[in-house]
């Protein structure tokens, strides 16, 4: 099952999407932000959101 995950968060369109590599569960979960994706890998759906709202903005 691939369940793309997405939020607005910030005004920012947030997506985690899990990465499986074999088994049932995701070997971890990728983050693009605004279509933009992130070149770091998270445990999980719950640490791309935390990362995308701790994210300061300019």
């Amino acid at each position: 099952m691939n369940a793309k995950v997405e939020k607005k968060i910030n005004g920012l369109s947030v997506s985690a999407n899990p990465v499986y590599k074999g088994g049932s569960l995701p070997a971890y979960w990728a983050c693009a932000i605004n279509d933009r994706v992130i070149p770091k890998t998270f445990n999980s759906a719950v640490d791309v959101f935390r990362f995308a709202r701790n994210l300061k903005r300019h």
